[in-house]
């Protein structure tokens, strides 16, 4: 049974912390030994234990992250060229920032998607304890009155009703569409085509903000621009952002200026395109990158917030027309009845 990578957030303190023990002028095994000691999971504390007793034996820390299973391929090949290049120390730097960065991204989806669907969630519920609990006791108040509930009333009660006696087979289709959704998300590829078909430009905006801070860290490591561009084609999960990558290397193979390949393939806007020229032509291609990434994920987090802050109000007055129509089909009436008695 294959072992789960760690997560992003630990990525990045796990690259920091060994880019910090590097510039200390420490070892990379003997920092692994401080980071175990310091290490409070006990599983991790094995598995960096491991780690540090593979190096001790003059294998390489590329190698030694390898055969532990839990690093993503990326960091490891990253790894790999650090200690080829002699760069390690920048390149765990940039991983640190890199992997942080994609935690921040990815906090921010998971927000834009996990408010709605709790308040959604809530929205139902109160829904079905309506029309299943209260609408039945409103019914036999109007019966005592000799009366009957409004058509809307009765038909909400009627959908509580086969709400009630089909609990079994909602049940089992609610959790057939949890597994569906578990699987759609753990599948990388599938993930990303249904969120390009349901949010195109959102969709865009991540990847363009996740190629710019993979080619920001690639770059700073020393990469060339081909490997670069194929290891961040590697990383994306967005098959259109995976076709303008491919482009804009087919670009530069014919032999078209870096920032023309970007701006043809239509990976970056006008202005960053505008922007990486500019940083090609000073010889800072890989600051200026990382300024797009940044500005690129700053923007993506602005605009997910628009989202959830448009998302919200719709959420809530639909749910408050909802349930009021249905209480006013059954108070109304209701009251119109007591007047009549009194």
């Amino acid at each position: 049974m294959s072992k789960k990578t760690f997560k992003a957030d630990y990525l990045s303190s796990f690259c920091m912390e060994l880019h910090l023990i590097l510039q200390a002028g420490i070892s990379i095994n003997e920092g692994i030994l401080l980071l175990c000691a310091d290490e409070d999971d006990e599983e991790a504390r094995k598995e960096l234990q491991e780690i540090a007793d593979k190096m001790s034996l003059g294998g390489t820390l590329s190698a030694a992250l390898t055969e532990s299973g839990l690093f993503p391929k990326y960091m490891m090949d990253m790894v790999a060229i650090g200690e080829r290049t002699g760069n390690l120390d920048a390149v765990l730097k940039a991983l640190s920032e890199y992997y942080d960065r994609q935690e921040q991204l990815s906090r921010s989806i998971r927000s834009a998607v996990l408010y709605p669907a709790v308040l959604l969630v809530m929205m139902l519920f109160v829904v079905v304890i309506l029309v299943t609990k209260v609408l039945p006791i409103f019914n036999d108040t109007f019966r005592q009155l000799g009366a009957t509930m409004s058509a809307t009333a009765s038909a909400a009660m009627g959908f509580g009703a086969a709400l009630s006696r089909n609990w079994l087979v909602i049940v089992i289709v609610l959790i057939a569409v949890i597994a569906a959704l578990i699987v759609v998300f753990s599948n990388r590829n599938l993930r990303g085509r249904i969120a390009a078909f349901l949010m195109p430009k959102l969709s865009h905006n991540i990847a363009s903000a996740r190629f710019a801070s993979a080619m920001a860290m690639t770059l700073q490591s020393g990469l060339d621009l081909d490997d670069s561009l194929e290891m961040a084609q590697n990383l994306s999960d967005n098959h259109k952002m995976i076709e303008r990558i491919r482009a804009c290397r087919r670009s530069i193979l014919e032999g078209k200026p870096f920032a023309d390949a970007i701006a043809q393939a239509g990976i970056f806007s006008a202005m960053f395109c505008r922007m990486l020229s500019v940083g090609i032509r000073a010889g800072a291609s890989d600051t200026v990158m990382n300024e797009i990434a940044a500005r690129s994920e700053a923007g993506v987090r602005e605009d997910i917030d628009r989202k959830i802050a448009r998302v919200e109000p719709i959420l809530v007055i639909v749910m408050s027309v909802l349930v009021g129509v249905i209480l006013l089909s059954v108070m109304l009436p209701l009251m119109s009845i007591m007047s009549s008695i009194g």
